[in-house]
């Protein structure tokens, strides 16, 4: 397998996380309000305007790695019927409530994308969409991890169907190097606390949260969450590898062609109409 440009494995990469709990279990209960200014909508707007442009109007839609439902949702209120699967228990118990509390009927299952089954789904097993959105393909730190996923979507869809994702870039994940962010609400406090190894292209944050129930002191939590930054060459061998046609890597939100000094890079790939991985 080839590597990412210039990285090499990062030496923290395997060190322990201490007392750390599972990344998106404990955060899970504040995520929303932490990404409260995202605007999932909007993303929905620009999903389907790259599938028209790529001549695609789909019924179906996979999304992977859907935490709370929120970039879902929007895609099933627009009459799609949709499936979202997520590696973490706690965030797909908020997106059954938002969905139910909505009135969608929308599947939310437990799985890994690495080991995606959507034969197991009652909406699969096959979708004219596949999304993987906000960098959770930057979560898989070793290319040989990204390519199973791929050929996971790539057995997920329909022949002509999409794969649609998001990475970030090494130039936005080293950006974030050394920074500290913090927010707030009524019962709850977040600390982001980030670092970059520029020899593995990791960025690593470490998450401190403190949440208070009714009638209950606060209580604090700590997750430490991973990505990894991969080149526009890259990506596109690993797509080409798991059988995908690449048909355009665009800067976020527009259909300029992305580069490396790109933040944040949509990818858009189709499953051939013959062919597997």
């Amino acid at each position: 397998m080839g590597r990412a440009r210039g990285c090499g494995p990062s030496p923290g990469e395997s060190e322990a996380a201490g007392n750390a709990s599972r990344p998106y279990s404990e955060f899970a209960a504040i995520y929303d309000a932490v990404m409260r200014d995202v605007a999932y909508e909007m993303w929905a707007d620009y999903i389907e305007e790259v599938c028209r442009r790529h001549g695609l109007r789909p019924e179906t839609v996979l999304d992977v790695a859907c935490g709370t439902g929120s970039s879902t949702l929007p895609l099933a209120r627009r009459g799609l019927r949709a499936a979202g699967v997520d590696i973490s228990p706690e965030m797909l118990a908020i997106a059954r409530a938002k969905a139910e509390a909505l009135g969608l009927e929308v599947e939310f299952v437990r799985q890994d994308m690495r080991r995606l089954r959507t034969d197991r789904l009652r909406t699969g097993p096959t979708f004219d969409l596949v999304t993987c959105l906000y960098d959770s393909i930057n979560y898989l730190t070793d290319p040989r991890d990204i390519e199973e996923a791929f050929c996971r979507f790539h057995a997920a869809l329909r022949p002509g169907g999409l794969l649609v994702f998001d990475v970030n870039s090494a130039k936005r994940l080293s950006q974030m190097s050394q920074t500290t962010l913090f927010m707030e609400g009524p019962d709850w406090a977040f600390i982001g606390q980030n670092s970059y190894d520029p020899a593995g292209c990791i960025w690593t944050i470490t998450v401190t949260g403190f949440v208070r129930r009714r009638g209950e002191l606060y209580r604090r939590f700590r997750e430490v969450h991973r990505e990894r930054a991969y080149s526009l060459e890259e990506v596109g061998r690993l797509l080409r590898r798991a059988g995908f046609d690449l048909l355009a890597a665009y800067k976020a939100f527009g259909f300029e062609p992305a580069d490396e000094e790109t933040a944040r890079i949509y990818f858009v790939a189709r499953r051939p109409a013959d062919g597997s991985c």
